[in-house]
């Protein structure tokens, strides 16, 4: 993904918010829906967009009491910094341990 691909990402109101829900605890979608006012769909996109670039993963996948299978996700991102350095604007990310 290319840096400017990156900034407009992480700097999209929807992504903001579903990596802040997800940085130090694991969220399902529709939890990260209602809790931080996403329109479902967008969620799942944002979601989607976010993972494809990986910022995100699935942390655990759940059976709830009805038997359904629900994924939980967790921001892998512990800090993003652009930096602008001899003409050239460059994206620098610390990601957490865990990231594969």
């Amino acid at each position: 993904m290319r840096e400017k691909d990156v900034s407009r990402l992480l700097t999209d109101e929807y992504a903001e918010r579903i990596l802040v829900a997800t940085q130090s605890t694991s969220r399902s979608v529709q939890e990260i829906s209602d809790k931080y006012d996403i329109p479902i769909a967008a969620c799942y996109r944002k979601i989607h967009e976010l993972e494809e670039a990986g910022f995100l993963n699935v942390a655990e996948i759940v059976t709830t009491p009805k038997g359904k299978t629900m994924k939980l996700y967790r921001s892998l991102l512990k800090s993003a910094q652009l930096v602008y350095e001899g003409g050239v604007f460059r994206v620098k990310f610390e990601f957490a341990v865990d990231k594969d």
